[in-house]
């Protein structure tokens, strides 16, 4: 009872924090002349000028040409005003990126919008959408908050290099899993003690939620994220992709352009309002900055603050929460909010400062980085004496580069994961963000790719399918070419990216 007592008065207090945070902005004077990027986001016309300050060619120094910092796009965003944007040379501001992780946040946002328009509540049980006969008295007690927050209790395992076979989400996604990836997740056993015991990070869970909705909406599902979310913003590109039943991947598979990431984070930095518009309520975005009950729980045990974060309700916050732990970020302000994807896609909101950042990328060592990119932007853009942080090593491997690479290719052709991985992400590279074959093998997150496989296209009727085939080296090692998943894009769709049929 005393330990039931401590968790409830630290979630009230830390919802006050948010709550008083978020209504201090709402009150701002300047909030009467917000800008809205509709159609597009208006340009600070002293831009130049600010980006000739010092301390602004060292943040540009440090995001752009930083070897080990490899951004593919970037906007910042102060007062409502872009401020400074900039893209590699495989991008510019109208291709979509790859977001990862952060169709986690997408996916809770539009699971707010569900709840705005009566369709489903946060303490639905799971269940009543996805009956499985075989689930205990556990899978019963799950709810769809539960969900939101990360700690229905669901066994999950969340890495994509190693032994890849006995992998959740590479499972899901490119394995036996992919035909129906909501229902994989729903299928997964749940921890003895049950919800909200035990936060665990999980891409299936956010793509349970998605197939929650599918049954929510029924007919209308198909163009609800369009509807509820994109539209109202001017995310004109965005496109999520979906897995063969027509499930949309929740955890993973959403893209859009940095200008987009931006509006998403500004939604948030104005409480869920767009223009004359509630997208998402007062109360739902104060769920979504509470830390999840199951991270707090004495079940959920953190072993590195940087590599762990501290979870919301699909957002990652800045508030030390933990026991022996600080904050995850020490330097940056304790109101950030982030929505974080795998290989650096970032939409960073800085309440404070009034300022959003969006980041794309490719590298695998962004976290450690966070800390300073955001201070030294804040430092460029809102105030030059703020400190700036430092780099923070990630925790090191007990395996070294090569042999983990070698164990995702060994564990990859023996499951016979690596092609479907390779086809699929090959298709959304190519398709939706429009980059050429070339460079969508080096960034098909499958080791020494062409090595192993090339890709075929045909096309019939608007659809392209793309298939991956063994080279002589990659038959000699074991891979197989028959009966294997293909990916599909069809341009009458493109809304929908590439699916793994």
């Amino acid at each position: 009872m005393k330990n039931k007592m401590i968790l409830t008065v630290t979630l009230i207090t830390l919802s006050t924090f948010f709550t008083s945070s978020l209504s201090a902005f709402a009150q701002d004077p300047l909030r009467g002349n917000i800008k809205w990027p509709m159609p597009n986001w208006e340009v600070n016309p002293e831009g130049d000028v600010t980006m000739g300050l010092p301390q602004c060619k060292a943040f540009v120094d440090y995001t752009l040409h930083d070897k080990d910092f490899n951004t593919d796009g970037l906007v910042v965003v102060k007062d409502g005003m872009l401020q400074y944007e900039a893209y590699s040379s495989h991008y510019d501001r109208n291709k979509p990126h790859l977001l990862w992780s952060v169709s986690k946040t997408i996916t809770g946002m539009l699971l707010g919008t569900a709840v705005k328009d009566g369709k489903v509540k946060l303490t639905d049980k799971l269940s009543t959408y996805y009956p499985l006969e075989s689930a205990g008295e556990n899978y019963k007690k799950v709810t769809l908050a539960n969900l939101l927050y990360l700690d229905a209790g669901f066994l999950w395992s969340e890495f994509y290099s190693g032994d890849v076979k006995n992998s959740s989400v590479v499972n899901m996604l490119y394995g036996k899993g992919h035909d129906d990836m909501a229902g994989y997740a729903a299928r997964r056993p749940l921890i003895m003690q049950g919800p909200g015991f035990e936060w665990n990070y999980s891409t299936g869970t956010p793509t349970l939620t998605m197939g929650v909705l599918k049954k929510a909406y029924g007919k209308d599902y198909e163009q609800m994220p369009w509807k509820n979310f994109a539209e109202p913003l001017g995310m004109n590109t965005f496109t999520f992709e979906r897995d063969t039943s027509g499930t949309f991947v929740g955890g993973a598979l959403t893209f859009a352009t940095p200008r987009e990431m931006a509006k998403i984070g500004y939604l948030l930095l104005n409480n869920g309002k767009w223009e004359n518009k509630t997208i998402l309520t007062e109360d739902y975005i104060n769920k979504m900055l509470t830390v999840s009950p199951g991270y707090l729980s004495s079940g959920t045990i953190i072993k590195d603050i940087t590599d762990d974060g501290v979870y919301g309700g699909s957002l990652w916050l800045n508030r030390a929460m933990k026991p022996g732990f600080g904050k995850p970020y020490p330097y940056s302000p304790e109101d950030m909010v982030m929505a974080i994807g795998h290989y650096g896609q970032l939409i960073i909101v800085l309440p404070t400062q009034k300022m959003v950042i969006a980041r794309t990328g490719f590298d695998k060592n962004y976290n450690g980085r966070i800390d300073e990119f955001v201070t030294r932007a804040i430092s460029c853009f809102a105030d030059p004496t703020y400190p700036i942080g430092k780099y923070i090593p990630a925790p090191k491997s007990d395996k070294g580069p090569l042999s983990g690479i070698l164990e995702t290719l060994k564990s990859g052709i023996s499951s016979n994961i690596l092609q479907p991985t390779l086809a699929k992400n090959m298709c959304s590279c190519r398709f939706v963000s429009k980059i050429n074959e070339k460079d969508c093998y080096e960034r098909s997150y499958v080791p020494m790719a062409k090595t192993f496989a090339t890709v075929s296209t045909t096309s019939q009727g608007g659809v392209y399918t793309i298939k991956a085939t063994p080279t002589w080296l990659g038959t000699k090692l074991g891979l197989e070419s028959k009966d294997l998943p293909v990916a599909r894009f069809d341009t009458n769709h493109p809304e929908f990216g590439c699916t793994l049929e």
